[in-house]
């Protein structure tokens, strides 16, 4: 039956002795609200006035005398409880009249210790539901997915965050195993993944918190969670629960991913640039000598020129020897000027751009500014392109850098002079355009073909190149979706096969 519908039993108590415990029953029965029982205090008895349950007792407005037989004169008394230490007791018990009751002392002391005792037990409930409350609020109130564990891995409790980030009701995931529910595995983790570490049993181990970065894919989206395990220990210090918090940070990992993106295509693009200088530098060391031949061309047709023309009426013959002349320095001036103007063009920073563009275009530009340096290497060249309509999609500086390169690694495999091999074709079956460039030089070994994209690998002696040629050429490559690969036995030369997707080809 419900308390709140019961009718309370009423008691009128008296009391005899009015010191501290007095003062106690006092405070106790103006502040407690017993659920059966009407308990209301109608006398006290002390031979001192001035006894603090007496100052209290008038304060209240409770009856109050120095004789005990007082307060057998009060109306529906139903007992007295005697706190004198028994010095009353025989008086009380010998007098009372019929129907009253006498609680002697040291039951009365019980019944304080019983009523403290209610006290505290009320306190901690009262502590308890207060806690609680606090453990609802965080649990369930935080931005924080929480999840609480037994031993063997089994989920007790689980708050909305957690459920959201797993995507699973409450049903689906109370009672089953964390591993289970997160990955879909049958026993724990580390040996379903080996190489994964769980904070769980971390915490198991050590008896101290711990935490992991955890990747997690759902619904073809990526996740990253911070998760922290905090151990839940008995009295004697013994881990009983363990309690995961889940953080999400998957803005955090991917905002810090794409800066470090941007990082390293900054970085790339210096290093592009600097190794296009440094290329420039190699093109304009051979350019000197093959503008310096028609240079010197010219100051000797102009010197002559001079002398025919110093005659006042020069004859036929003459004039017609100056037009061959002009003739010949026009040619040679043509030729300077594609040369400088190809290494301006080359020089030149600009913004990356992809646009569609002619492979075999490219190749002709690069060629034409390194043709020179291959002869003075000693390098024969034998070029064989493929049709017109090898259209890519590219930036064109990129391209020249990548072939560019190529070539220079070609004569540095040739120190001695050879024959490079330039072709290109169309791959119709793939829509792919390829380029070969073979030469017939030192080759490249087995343990050095791994490694030969890799940045700042060299097998050149030191300060002779930095290593960033052919892991350059990869990169660019591989931004504009094409493949190279390499074909090598050491003595026996190179062959470097680079395919691009082509545009415009059913």
């Amino acid at each position: 039956m419900d308390s709140k519908n019961m009718e309370k039993a009423k008691y009128n108590l008296a009391i005899v002795g009015g010191g501290r415990a007095c003062s106690f029953f006092l405070n106790l029965i103006e502040r407690e609200s017993f659920s059966y029982l009407d308990i209301e205090i109608v006398g006290v008895c002390d031979i001192k006035p001035h006894a603090q349950g007496m100052i209290l007792a008038k304060k209240m407005g409770i009856f109050t005398t120095d004789n005990f037989k007082d307060l057998f004169q009060i109306q529906d008394l139903d007992a007295v409880i005697e706190l004198t230490n028994n010095k009353a007791l025989p008086d009380l018990v010998a007098m009372r009249p019929s129907g009253v009751g006498v609680v002697e002392h040291n039951f009365g002391r019980l019944l304080r210790k019983l009523f403290e005792m209610n006290q505290s037990l009320i306190s901690v409930k009262e502590q308890a539901a207060l806690d609680r409350g606090h453990y609802d609020i965080l649990f369930h109130q935080a931005n924080l997915g929480v999840v609480v564990l037994e031993l063997d891995f089994t989920i007790v409790d689980a708050n909305k965050v957690y459920l959201r980030a797993v995507k699973k009701e409450e049903k689906d995931v109370i009672g089953k195993k964390c591993y289970e529910v997160v990955k879909g595995f049958f026993a724990p983790c580390p040996s379903e993944e080996p190489g994964f570490d769980c904070p769980v049993i971390k915490t198991l181990e050590t008896c101290k918190s711990s935490h992991i970065i955890h990747e997690y894919s759902l619904d073809d989206k990526t996740f990253y969670f911070n998760i922290a395990a905090y151990p839940v220990m008995n009295s004697q210090g013994d881990v009983i629960r363990v309690i995961e918090l889940w953080r999400d940070i998957t803005f955090e990992m991917t905002h810090q991913w794409e800066k470090k993106v941007q990082k390293i295509e900054a970085d790339m693009k210096k290093v592009i640039q600097e190794d296009r200088l440094v290329s420039l530098g190699k093109l304009v060391a051979s350019s000197v000598h093959e503008i310096n031949n028609p240079i010197q061309g010219l100051l000797t047709f102009s010197a002559i020129m001079e002398e025919i023309l110093a005659d006042d009426n020069p004859d036929r013959d003459a004039i017609v020897e100056c037009r061959g002349y002009l003739s010949h320095m026009s040619r040679e001036l043509a030729r300077c000027g594609k040369i400088v103007s190809g290494l301006l063009a080359f020089s030149r920073e600009s913004a990356l751009e992809f646009v569609n563009l002619d492979i075999n275009d490219i190749l002709d530009t690069v060629l034409s500014l390194t043709g020179h340096k291959l002869e003075l290497s000693g390098i024969e060249l034998d070029i064989s392109l493929g049709p017109s309509s090898l259209i890519v999609h590219g930036d064109i500086n990129q391209l020249q850098q990548a072939f560019l390169n190529l070539i220079f690694n070609a004569i540095d495999a040739m120190p001695k002079g050879g024959r490079l091999n330039i072709s290109s074709g169309l791959d119709r079956d793939n829509k792919k355009a390829w380029v070969k460039m073979a030469d017939n030089g030192c080759g490249i070994g087995d343990k050095d073909m791994e490694r030969i994209f890799d940045p700042f690998f060299t097998t050149k002696e030191a300060g002779e190149g930095t290593g960033l040629g052919l892991s350059i050429v990869y990169g660019i490559i591989k931004d504009h979706e094409g493949d190279v690969k390499v074909e090598s036995r050491p003595g026996q030369g190179a062959l470097f096969i680079i395919s691009f997707p082509v545009v415009g080809v059913d």
